[in-house]
């Protein structure tokens, strides 16, 4: 039974891979948010804040030309799907340390910390995702990364006090110094 679950799961994968891969293929290459708090020197709870309008992501000419076009929104689409893509890919590396018979007991275990790391990285994203959304915003994407975090949204500007208000409520939910998160917005 243990086996179906996996390879049910497996497959599921594989084929979410596969959509978000044509997707990509169509829209070209997508890069995170830029970082905007990077500094490592000050960790204490001052807060500097440098507001970035992201007019549309890094990407190569012909991923510039697949946007073209395209509602403002798609481009917070496109930095989901690359989340997903990615812990996608990790994912599917952990499953396949669980999977292989020769692993040892310590690299089994490992993996599913990994993987249960994961799904909490992605619970956390969406749970803050949805707070931004209550605040007004029209749509918002959350990036955690091993030491930053990355907050986009959609609206017409973005003033000081509203990044520092999104700011806080990372902080709130997430054990993270203010340094380390950068917010952006696209229009």
């Amino acid at each position: 039974m243990q086996v179906n679950k996996q390879t049910v799961w497996l497959v599921t994968m594989l084929t979410l891979m596969v959509v978000l891969s044509a997707y990509y293929i169509a829209t070209g290459p997508v890069e995170p948010a830029g970082e905007l708090a990077k500094e490592k020197g000050n960790k204490n709870d001052q807060i500097q804040v440098d507001i970035k309008a992201l007019d549309q992501p890094a990407s190569t000419s012909k991923g510039k030309e697949a946007l073209k076009g395209k509602p403002e929104s798609d481009y917070l689409l496109a930095y989901q799907l690359q989340r997903t893509t990615l812990r996608g890919k990790m994912t599917e590396e952990y499953m396949k340390i669980l999977s292989n018979p020769k692993s040892s007991k310590q690299q089994i275990k490992e993996a599913e910390q990994k993987v249960n790391q994961l799904t909490q990285l992605e619970k956390q994203e969406n749970v803050l995702e949805e707070l931004i959304r209550k605040e007004g915003y029209q749509d918002a994407v959350v990036i955690i990364n091993d030491e930053h975090v990355d907050v986009i949204v959609q609206s017409e500007n973005l003033s000081k006090t509203q990044a520092v208000k999104l700011i806080s409520l990372v902080r709130q939910h997430m054990d993270v110094a203010a340094n380390q998160i950068s917010v952006a917005y696209v229009k």
